[in-house]
């Protein structure tokens, strides 16, 4: 299983609680029913398919079948690696679930290199973050992470008790949880609790300088710029940020500002990804395929070489 699914169910399962049964069954009734059609595997384990494909897929297929903490990890393992290793990701997914149903303790695999720790760490923060909404609330959390860095970083006797080997995994974790109680949000500790625990002891504070950073972009992740050539309704903005969500697989907030220029419709940047449906775009496209040496009037209009 990828790193960073393996994270990423870690964070889901421990929401689940006692309430993992449910889902480890679903998870197992999957597997097999993907280890049995063909069909099935090409459509999600394709990797000619690019992620949103599969993605899009996936919630078509499996949305009002499965509860929705299984669909959001089988929708993560689609998104997390190579479609070729998906069915194994699956697999390791709904054996980490069936372990936690039946009360069995995970083997120590030993602390992880700092690239696998990272890796990890992304998507456990992935499943955390995703229940932190706005950009005040990731705000608060990356300000308390960031503190919690600086704590560690100035106070010799703590930063000594964090990253020696010497000191068990689990007491590491503790003197975190003890240090945040009541001083920071759910979400705070639980990332900072589960860096100290995955990777090697002296790599914890470039672990937590990684999840000041992953916060912080998940803050821009989370709010579209919009660029709208008219003044949107509260009905528009709704129905564009739920495109954009199902589009992007996160919760995606809007942010709407006025650009007339743009003639007509609009442009939307989710993060990396920019989104042009304007009527500038349009003309100048038009513009392009007009003025092409290679293009006759006909062409443009819709008739092929030689056709009235």
């Amino acid at each position: 299983m990828h790193e960073r699914v393996a994270g990423y169910t870690d964070a889901v399962l421990e929401d689940l609680g006692s309430k993992v049964g449910p889902v480890a069954g679903e998870l197992e009734a999957f597997l097999l029913l993907l280890e049995q059609s063909d069909d099935l595997r090409f459509a999600l384990a394709n990797s000619s398919a690019s992620v949103p494909v599969r993605r899009a897929i996936t919630q078509e297929l499996l949305g009002k079948k499965l509860s929705r903490p299984t669909l959001d990890l089988l929708s993560f393992a689609v998104q997390s690696g190579p479609g070729a290793d998906y069915v194994q990701d699956v697999a390791g997914i709904a054996a980490a679930a069936a372990a936690r149903r039946d009360g069995m303790v995970a083997r120590d695999e030993g602390p992880l290199g700092r690239t696998a720790a990272a890796q990890r760490l992304e998507g456990y923060a992935t499943a955390v973050l995703s229940g932190v909404r706005g950009e005040r609330h990731l705000g608060e959390v990356e300000d308390e992470l960031f503190r919690f860095m600086m704590t560690v970083q100035g106070n010799d006797e703590l930063n000594a008790v964090l990253i020696t080997a010497e000191v068990p995994a689990h007491l590491r974790q503790a003197v975190v949880r003890d240090l945040l109680a009541r001083k920071a949000t759910p979400a705070t500790t639980r990332l900072a609790a589960y860096a100290v625990a995955i990777g090697r002891p002296r790599d914890y504070p470039v672990l937590l300088e990684g999840l000041v950073q992953r916060v912080a972009e998940e803050a821009d992740r989370q709010v579209a710029d919009v660029r709208s050539a008219v003044e949107m309704t509260e009905a528009q903005r709704s129905r564009l940020a739920a495109a954009l969500t199902r589009f992007a697989g996160y919760q995606v907030d809007v942010r709407v500002s006025t650009e007339p220029r743009l003639l007509g419709g609009f442009v939307a940047s989710v993060g990396d990804t920019v989104f042009d449906a304007s009527l500038r775009r349009r003309l100048e496209q038009a513009r392009s395929l007009l003025f092409a040496p290679s293009t006759s009037l006909g062409e443009v209009a819709g008739n092929g070489p030689g056709q009235s």
